[in-house]
């Protein structure tokens, strides 16, 4: 009966680490560390902790405008026995996309995912929007993961378990005032990735969306918050344990969409 009680008592810690390796056996019978994973925004917040999530797993591209943030986090990831290439790029730029690729395949030889994380959150009432307003957050939002996914599906259909992951938001299906633009941005990158994934299915490239509530992430720096509210957010961490969770899916399942909110409820 202890141990009954004590195994009841045992949380949860996400799926076992041998996980991934069945499912790369099963695909093609590859080591842990080939799977070759492209990461955006992953300067800080949700792509920072994603990439430590899957720093002894993988070996990564980290994409961010931030140079010093991004080799401090690759320098961390290689003290820990895994391999990181920080690359600087400004995902705005309609050239970054077929540059970011060719980097991976000249640093590993191969792409298995695309982690499209990075993003803008900005806010305006419905009769402040301007097009500077709506055009920036389309362009990086929406544009720069349909290039970036375009650039990279030569590479990914050589995968044995390919993934595209989508950073969406609970905004893209939620009412929050002032963030009519951004909701919009978010909902159309929900609807490009259910068209992405019925176009892609036949050929073994998965595409799952994550959407996180409010994250505790440097977004909300500056903003008037109530007391203790930052505190009742996600954390980065629980973010990325719903990405990897993604990746380290069997090839027999796919894990289309993964919603994680504050236990609280919305803020």
């Amino acid at each position: 009966a202890l141990a009954v009680e004590q195994q009841a008592r045992t949380p949860w810690l996400g799926p076992p680490a041998s996980w991934w390796l069945v499912a790369r056996e099963q695909a093609a019978h590859c080591p842990v560390m080939q799977r070759v994973v492209i990461i955006t925004g992953a300067s800080s917040g949700i792509g920072a902790a994603t990439a430590l999530a899957l720093g002894e797993s993988s070996r990564l591209v980290l994409v961010a405008r931030r140079r010093a943030e991004l080799d401090a986090l690759a320098a961390r990831i290689a003290s820990s026995g895994g391999s990181a290439l920080a690359l600087p790029e400004d995902l705005c730029d309609q050239a970054a996309p077929a540059r970011i690729v060719a980097a991976a395949l000249e640093r590993f030889g191969a792409l298995d995912a695309v982690v499209n994380n990075a993003g803008q959150f900005a806010t305006a009432a419905v009769e402040a929007i301007t097009a500077a307003h709506a055009d920036e957050l389309w362009r990086l939002n929406v544009r720069a993961p349909m290039l970036l996914v375009a650039a990279a599906l030569p590479a990914l259909r050589r995968s044995p378990a390919a993934w595209i992951i989508n950073v969406s938001s609970v905004a893209a299906g939620a009412a929050f005032p002032g963030c009519g633009a951004y909701a919009a941005s978010k909902a159309a990158l929900e609807a490009w990735s259910r068209v992405a994934r019925e176009e892609l299915r036949a050929e073994g490239v998965r595409v799952g969306v994550v959407a996180p509530g409010a994250t505790a992430t440097a977004v909300w720096d500056g903003r008037q918050l109530q007391e203790g509210e930052r505190a009742r957010m996600c954390a980065p961490e629980d973010v990325a344990c719903a990405i990897r969770f993604m990746l380290d899916s069997p090839p027999s399942a796919s894990v289309d969409q993964l919603v994680i909110t504050p236990p609280g409820g919305p803020l």
